[in-house]
């Protein structure tokens, strides 16, 4: 696997909203924590970094998957035939600067004409490539096509990093994405480069660069990374417009675990493999083509608390076939890989932000594990006992970050980032501080020392009392 960085259309339209399709979270329908779909040309091997547009229709699926190496799988969906078989699409070329890995496709509709053959095509794919196993140097290539199957190689990488000589040492460039700003070929592809300043330490930065033909490239301009919530927008994203706004929204992996501070699955790798946290913001396109200091707004986050996978990482929007977010708002549809950091678990699976509320509802349920407390995903073996209020999904003045914690089999819910030493699953919501009009204060209680709950009476139902959480919403 090569290696990679630490990093009015509805979903009913796509596939009838299947039944795992379940709404999780008041702002998401979560996957349940089950896969959209197998990859039975490689059963176990791992699927990630999708790209995805729908046409007519018909959805197409381009993923970065295990062949012999690093190659890229297809498949499509339509209401009328269900999916495609799952193929391989697209390889390494042998004696080329691709000839070891090939991954991270950005596949997008236009107008092109390909100068290695002078032919005319209607969808270009950009991708990562590399010519040596420990994955260094990765450049980002091109490839031409008129059926989205059959895929022919522009022979030379058409962006390589900034600086070369530190490439030959680190990732380099690539982990394209793409979107079409006229419906022909006036392009603006995001690449990560870790060659550069590196205004994330170990994980790069960010660039953009228009080109006018698809294949001629105009210089770089480095993307803010910063959100107002304090976050950062990280390699391995993908992005999307909305030509109604002029927005560009980006999804993008959070931190991961870090396995020194928290309880991991594979704490022998730091963080904990790949990320479990997603997160969606947005920007004015002018904004972000500026070149000038500017800052993310978040939208949502989705993260295991959500989707009930432990891992959730190397996401891709559902797009038109330019790139366009547009016909299916106020809905945003995320496809990435969900799994454990085996990453033969690694499968592709999706969540729907329905833009519903602003808050989602605590709920209570219990299983015979005990408690758990969640805006999110609990699995089918507990029950609903009770709604606790409810939390907002997005930070406010005067707010706090709930944290969805899980320790064995005990779930719980901590103010502290890093659950206590314990692991995390991701921000389950918001709550006041302080009281205020319309809420009600929530404790965090305990029965029998391996039970954690939350309730609103202050003497816990007569267990023990850990403390005050906050106020929610009534």
């Amino acid at each position: 696997m090569k290696r990679k960085l630490a990093t009015s259309l509805s979903v009913a339209v796509l596939f009838a909203v299947p039944t795992f399709l379940q709404l999780s979270h008041a702002e998401w329908k979560g996957p349940e924590a089950k896969a959209l779909f197998s990859n039975e040309a490689k059963p176990k091997g791992y699927n990630y970094a999708p790209s995805v547009i729908t046409e007519n229709g018909t959805t197409d699926f381009w993923w970065c998957g295990q062949g012999k190496t690093d190659v890229i799988f297809h498949r499509s969906y339509s209401p009328q035939t269900g999916f495609s078989p799952a193929q391989v699409v697209f390889q390494p070329t042998p004696g080329s600067w691709n000839r070891v890995h090939v991954c991270d496709p950005s596949v997008i509709k236009g107008s092109f004409t390909n100068p290695a053959d002078g032919r005319h095509y209607n969808y270009v794919m950009y991708y990562s490539g590399v010519d040596n196993d420990p994955g260094n140097n990765n450049q980002t290539g091109l490839a031409f096509s008129n059926d989205k199957l059959n895929w022919i190689n522009y022979p030379d990488p058409v962006i390589s990093p900034l600086n070369p000589a530190v490439a030959q040492d680190n990732y380099g460039n690539g982990q394209p994405a793409t979107i079409n700003t006229d419906g022909r070929s006036s392009l603006l592809i995001f690449t990560t480069d870790l060659s550069g300043p590196q205004g994330v330490v170990g994980f790069g930065d960010l660039y953009v660069r228009h080109t006018a033909d698809g294949v001629n490239f105009d210089s770089p301009i480095r993307i803010p990374i910063e959100a107002t919530d304090g976050t950062t927008v990280n390699p391995n994203s993908d992005f999307a417009y909305d030509q109604a706004t002029g927005n560009v929204y980006v999804i993008t992996g959070l931190p991961g675990r870090n396995c020194q501070q928290v309880v991991c699955k594979d704490p022998a790798r730091n963080p904990d493999r790949e990320t479990y946290q997603l997160g969606l913001f947005k920007m004015p396109l002018k904004t972000l083509l500026s070149g000038t200091p500017a800052k993310w707004s978040p939208v949502g986050y989705l993260n295991s608390d959500v989707t009930g996978f432990y891992l959730n990482h190397s996401p891709g929007f559902q797009r038109d076939p330019y790139g366009n977010l547009t016909p299916f708002l106020p809905n945003i549809t995320v496809f990435f890989s969900g799994g454990d950091p085996y990453p033969g678990t690694w499968q592709i699976t999706t969540a729907t932000k329905t833009n519903t509320s602003d808050r989602a509802t605590l709920k209570r349920t219990l299983g015979l594990n005990g408690h758990w407390v969640t805006t999110g995903y609990f699995d089918p073996g507990y029950a609903f006992e009770a709604n606790v209020g409810s939390l907002f999904l997005l930070p406010r003045p005067g707010t706090s970050k709930l944290m969805s914690c899980v320790a064995g089999s005990d779930h719980f819910l901590s103010r502290d980032p890093n659950c206590e030493g314990q692991t995390p699953l991701g921000q389950t919501g918001y709550v006041y501080d302080t009281r205020q009009t319309g809420t009600l204060p929530i404790y965090r209680c305990n029965a029998g020392g391996h039970d954690h709950f939350v309730s609103t009476d202050a003497r816990c139902e007569g267990h023990k009392i850990e403390g005050l959480l906050g106020y929610a919403l009534n």
